[in-house]
């Protein structure tokens, strides 16, 4: 079983988990897993957590090149589940700062994106993505905080 299909198996069985302690049914897999049309290649909990991007022409901006926006989805994509399986618990992001330093052309074919976790408290988890091209250069650079949610916050749905 490949890393992506693995933790396919593995949000299935959260989505479970979640379901029972909450009554609530969270989306795992979110449908922006889909349109996004990632795979996840590397996973580390509580470390780190990588995932391949194709280019979609569907996202690109005028000149043909990936919109920024949804580069900074792809970014979100893989440091919201790092957030989950570091915290144990879903997490809500409070902030992502993109630096943009290249652009993701077609003819580049995918990126992926490396999140890291810096630091993890009670209540926050502090993260930072890099974007890089098939050649290994970096195409973007982010940092986030994300706010590890509290039992009554997940029973609200918030």
């Amino acid at each position: 079983m490949s890393t992506h299909e693995d933790w396919l198996v593995k949000l299935k069985s959260w989505k479970d988990e979640l379901k029972q302690k909450t009554g609530k049914d969270f989306l795992f897999p979110p449908p922006s897993n889909e349109t996004l049309q990632v795979e996840y290649t590397e996973i580390i909990p509580g470390s780190k957590m990588t995932g391949k991007f194709p280019y979609q022409k569907r996202f690109s901006n005028p000149l043909g090149l990936y919109q920024g926006g949804f580069l900074s989805a792809a970014i979100d994509e893989v440091l919201g589940p790092l957030s989950y399986i570091t915290a144990g618990v879903p997490c809500m992001t409070l902030s992502l700062n993109v630096t943009y330093l290249r652009a993701f052309p077609e003819s580049m074919g995918y990126v992926t994106v490396e999140g890291i976790v810096l630091q993890k408290t009670k209540s926050f988890i502090f993260l930072r993505a890099e974007v890089k091209s098939p050649a290994g250069d970096i195409i973007a650079h982010a940092e986030s905080h994300a706010a590890v949610m509290r039992e009554d916050q997940l029973a609200k749905g918030l």
